[in-house]
């Protein structure tokens, strides 16, 4: 018979300055991971050096957006609830764990709690829909190689789940949001004459090089959104048109944009800030914002979406500005990350 405890999930997520005072050692951490900056072969040796100097240089404006958004990222807490409500769902049969990748708890701290378990069984999943070497594989790779050099690979049967794109219940979730905004967009625009909605689903962006060296991220988040539109349609009885979705009551346009570009190499496109910037230029009054390809909440989505993007859109005339909710701890999520977890617990039943 199995020891009660040994079977355990550990939940990846990138983590997030704790305070202004821990923006610097953030930053540094994730401009040090070689899968976020890749760097020529001749430059790899100093790639440390370039984090500190990128870091400290960043650290002050960084930390005035944070100052914007109470001072500190809510990812910790986010994931503990998350981490806490699957545990439960779980009926006690497994133990959840976190650990985040550029802060506290790192894995190395996590790993402790594990091994002091006994755990023989663990499922690793990365709280990214959408898996990119960026994130997910980054993540990931950090897991295999400290569970290779310290043998728990050998004595702990384990499961990595790299993505979950097209998780039912991530997708429901997701589409509820959307009809959600919508029902308010639809009150919002009741007596304007201009009552076309723009429904744009935006996600983290990425440099294209990653794409070109067999990165899944474009594909997958094109896959995410292609069956949220369909259950949106099916529930709301929309016709489905290329990038257009009608019926008697609404009139959406979509488009995948990518936001958070920086640095001088290509990203993928279009660009959230770019694409709001020439919707309000053109007429377009309406817009639904979909953080297609986050969890929770990061400083990408409370500073860049709700204080910069929601000005910029305000001042190039888009009027109604709503963004869909966040999954964070939502029963529907927790059951998409049940989903992934080989157990005997039924899926989905309550």
């Amino acid at each position: 018979m199995e020891k009660q405890g040994n079977k355990a999930i550990l939940l990846l997520q990138m983590g997030g300055p704790c305070c202004t005072a821990n923006i610097q050692n953030f930053l540094f951490n994730l401009f040090s991971d070689p899968y976020i900056i890749q760097l020529p072969k001749f430059l790899k040796p100093f790639q440390k050096q370039l984090a500190n100097f990128i870091s400290s240089r960043r650290a002050p404006k960084v930390a005035e957006n944070y100052d914007m958004i109470g001072g500190r990222s809510p990812i910790l807490f986010e994931t503990m609830c998350q981490a806490k409500a699957l545990e439960k769902r779980l009926g006690g049969e497994y133990r959840c764990f976190i650990a985040m990748r550029y802060s506290y708890p790192f894995l190395k701290d996590s790993f402790k709690d594990i091994e002091a378990l006994g755990v023989n069984e663990l499922t690793v999943i990365p709280l990214y829909p959408q898996y990119s070497i960026a994130t997910s594989g980054s993540s990931i790779f950090e897991c295999r190689e400290l569970f290779s050099a310290t043998g728990f690979d050998q004595k702990a049967k384990i499961k990595y789940i790299e993505s979950w794109q097209d998780n039912e219940f991530f997708i429901e979730l997701i589409t509820q949001r959307i009809i959600d905004r919508l029902t308010e967009m639809k009150a919002l625009i009741a007596n304007q004459e201009n009552q076309k909605i723009k429904l744009l689903f935006s996600a983290h962006g990425l440099p294209v090089k990653y794409i070109t060296n067999g990165d899944p991220y474009q594909k997958q988040i094109e896959d995410s959104t292609s069956l949220i539109l369909q259950n949106l349609s099916n529930k709301l009885g929309l016709k489905n048109y290329t990038n257009n979705l009608c019926s008697e009551d609404f009139d959406i346009d979509w488009m995948i944009t990518f936001q958070s570009r920086v640095g001088p190499v290509k990203w993928l496109e279009p660009n959230t800030e770019d694409v709001l910037e020439e919707l309000g230029e053109t007429g377009t009054k309406n817009v639904i914002i979909v953080p297609i390809s986050f969890v929770g909440d990061h400083i990408e989505t409370l500073h860049e979406l709700g204080t910069e993007y929601a000005e910029l859109a305000s001042h190039h005339g888009i009027t109604n500005y709503l963004i869909t909710r966040l999954p964070k701890a939502n029963p529907l999520l927790i059951e998409a990350l049940a989903s992934l977890v080989p157990h005997s617990v039924k899926v989905g039943a309550r």
